[in-house]
């Protein structure tokens, strides 16, 4: 991709109502947080012409959000995703513009994530996942058939080698908790989490306990992206797109094949050497966390902490507000709400506008902020923002 800093924005961003049962469907959310959106970037449903999803077949598509916008659009896609499908679907909606096939492009996640399809809720055999991915036959018969199994592999050979601890990990879901007490839309407003209530949790999947995993949650999330001369004509506050890295992936199609690699060490090296950003610039953060240890391994990659002082540097309170790295600051899949991460979008884009200015809420520094996206060991995408 040619050089885009600053030339394209996130102008408006919206979400619908958040539940575990939201006793509606996946389009009346998305059209919730669509209508959000495009108010919240002060323009008419009409001046969007591309419109753009990402699901796990729990969804609505496109075209009918836009029809029930009252919108023909010019372009339209729906595709198969989860983790790093916005980071994606937004270097795409740059393409889109670059190439004049739209102007501005509206990106939704919606879906029923607790009262309908669950990703942990069962009702389906995992051994349907053996074909699902590259090696499946080789562990999920042998009872490594969820993503918590998954990934914890790689988390236990990445902690025994970095000595990351079970504190550790609590100390980035007591950061998420306690961020989640200052968002009273998030899930866990009202319930906070002590250490001492954390270890005490039994594990669910080694090493992860409950609190270490991501929410579920009916809803859904919607940003518009347009060009930076667009922007300037609009009423809302522009989060300036500096570099994206949309969706790298590992060496080998098998990912179990190297537990010590994951794509966010690939997306990294790309993204800073497309920016020209030094990590140690970087102010605030959105870390895809769908569970605690991926923050961990992130930080890792990104080079936001030391490589070998992880558990250290997150034992010290560097993600908490005023720590060297505020991170998930409306509590994160963890604490918030799950839609595949955009929900951690809404959220950088919000810091890096400052839009809560005068609250507690606020990061102090908020000039450059970056936001990741993890489908998983083998795919991962990111990007910074700026004001």
């Amino acid at each position: 991709m040619a050089n885009i800093a600053s030339k394209y924005a996130i102008v408006g961003v919206g979400e619908s109502e958040r539940s575990k049962n939201s006793g509606t469907t996946p389009l009346h959310l998305a059209l919730d947080a669509a209508r959000a959106a495009i108010a919240d970037a002060g323009i008419d449903a009409k001046e969007i012409d591309g419109f753009m999803s990402y699901s796990e077949g729990d969804s609505c598509t496109s075209h009918q959000v836009a029809t029930y916008l009252g919108v023909r659009p010019k372009y339209v896609k729906d595709i198969s995703g989860g983790g790093s499908s916005t980071e994606m679907l937004i270097a795409d909606a740059i393409s889109l513009i670059e190439t004049g096939q739209v102007e501005t492009v509206l990106i939704y996640r919606a879906m029923n994530g607790r009262s309908g399809i669950r990703m942990g809720g069962g009702g389906w055999s995992t051994d349907l996942l053996q074909n699902a991915f590259e090696g499946g036959s080789f562990i999920i018969p042998y009872g490594a058939g969820s993503p918590s199994q998954w990934f914890g592999l790689f988390a236990q050979r990445h902690m025994h080698l970095n000595g990351i601890t079970k504190e550790h990990l609590g100390h980035v879901c007591i950061s998420a908790y306690e961020y989640a007490q200052k968002n009273p839309k998030a899930f866990f407003n009202g319930k906070p989490l002590t250490m001492e209530e954390y270890l005490a949790t039994p594990d669910l999947s080694d090493p992860f306990n409950k609190h270490d995993f991501c929410l579920e949650s009916d809803e859904a999330n919607a940003i518009i992206v347009t060009s930076a001369k667009k922007a300037e004509t609009l009423k809302s506050k522009p989060a300036y797109i500096l570099g994206i890295s949309a969706r790298q992936c590992v060496s080998h199609a098998h990912y179990w094949q190297n537990v010590d690699e994951v794509a966010a060490d690939y997306v990294a090296q790309d993204l800073y050497k497309k920016t020209g950003v030094n990590p140690s610039e970087i102010q605030v953060a959105s870390i895809y966390d769908c569970y605690s240890w991926v923050v961990l391994r992130q930080l890792e990659a990104y080079g936001l902490a030391p490589k070998g002082q992880i558990g250290e540097f997150v034992a010290a309170g560097n993600l908490k507000i005023d720590g060297a790295l505020p991170t998930n600051l409306a509590g994160g899949m963890l604490s918030e709400g799950y839609t595949h991460g955009m929900n951690n979008v809404l959220e950088i884009v919000r810091q890096v506008r400052g839009e809560y200015e005068g609250t507690e809420r606020q990061a102090k520094n908020h000039d450059l902020g970056i936001c990741t996206g993890w489908a998983g060991p083998d795919i991962a995408g990111a990007m910074l923002l700026h004001k």
